[in-house]
């Protein structure tokens, strides 16, 4: 969705959904009815349906329902003492038979069972379509192993030196797409600068970051959304086609490292799996994100060092 529209109309129309796009993804866990959507994008809601469907590719409800199930099955292996009933209800389910039907229709499988499922095992009931994007042919449930052995794993793990830092809070603004489309993440930085260098918001204090708002594993990958930002000062006005959020303060594992998006996850996965436990840390939200060491819209993504941060907070 960064590519600029073709008309003055079908700008406004974007803007309107990206807003809405934006209070879903911080609002998951709330009541997200149509009718408040769709006041939301100023239109009503019979309108609002089909102008999200045209520009999203699912109706509300579709991608509403998706994200909050996506987003349960993270809690449910990264979250081992967090109950299956409260994982519900932090993602918007105000009813257990709901949640367990919708689940069960989506994965194939109980949350029950699913929390006990092996890696392995998850790659095989994990998205079966293969991805569409130009620039990568890998199928998505290969991302949740990528064929790494115990030794792979390790050796990755003694490469990536992580540390454990404290941050602080970082306000930015940004844009939204789809790690599916053709150089995603270079584009949408460059949508992100034709904003903000005219009105002189890149400044030599300027961080680039990225941020994965889903991970292959439980995500088609045509679908996984990636957030370009910038930060900002904290009494910047913003229009309404760019949004603003704050990335919380408090400890991250960090590590640095320069690659494509399939070394990110095989990283990941070794942070995971080589390091976390270890460590005397446990993941405290599913969300990291990457620091750029240069600006990724006029450099290709691979070729930039990165500096990763995963929240953490002890075991």
């Amino acid at each position: 969705m960064h590519e600029p529209p073709g008309n003055s109309k079908e700008k406004e129309y974007l803007q309107r959904i990206r807003k809405v796009l934006s209070y879903i993804q911080e609002n998951l866990a709330e009541e997200l009815s149509l009718q408040k959507l769709a006041s939301l994008a100023f239109f009503s809601p019979f309108h609002f349906q089909k102008i999200f469907l045209i520009y999203v590719g699912e109706s509300p409800k579709q991608y509403i329902m998706r994200l909050r199930l996506e987003r349960i099955a993270h809690y449910l292996k990264l979250f081992p003492d967090l109950s299956i009933n409260e994982a519900a209800f932090q993602c918007g389910f105000a009813s257990s038979s709901t949640f367990i039907r919708a689940f069960k229709k989506y994965f194939a499988i109980t949350p029950e069972a699913f929390r006990n499922l092996s890696f392995d095992e998850i790659s095989k009931i994990g998205t079966s379509k293969p991805n569409k994007g130009k620039s990568f042919n890998l199928n998505p449930s290969e991302f949740w192993s990528l064929n790494l052995t115990d030794e792979e794993v390790n050796g990755l793990t003694s490469e990536i030196n992580i540390e454990v830092k404290t941050m602080r809070s970082l306000k930015v603004a940004f844009i939204d797409s789809h790690l599916g489309e053709e150089d995603a993440i270079t584009n949408t930085f460059k949508v992100l600068m034709r904003w903000a260098e005219p009105r002189d918001l890149v400044t030599s204090d300027t961080q680039f970051i990225g941020v994965f708002l889903d991970m292959p594993f439980f995500t088609e990958f045509e679908k996984c959304r990636f957030r370009a930002c910038i930060t900002i000062d904290e009494d910047i006005s913003l229009p309404k086609e760019i949004g603003s959020v704050s990335i919380p303060d408090g400890k991250y594992a960090t590590f640095s490292m320069k690659g494509s998006i399939r070394s990110v996850f095989s990283n990941l996965i070794a942070f995971r799996h080589g390091w976390l436990d270890q460590s005397g840390y446990q993941i405290a939200e599913i969300m990291g994100f990457e620091l750029f060491t240069e600006n990724p819209a006029t450099k290709p993504y691979e070729s930039i060092q990165r500096q990763v941060f995963i929240p953490v907070k002890p075991a």
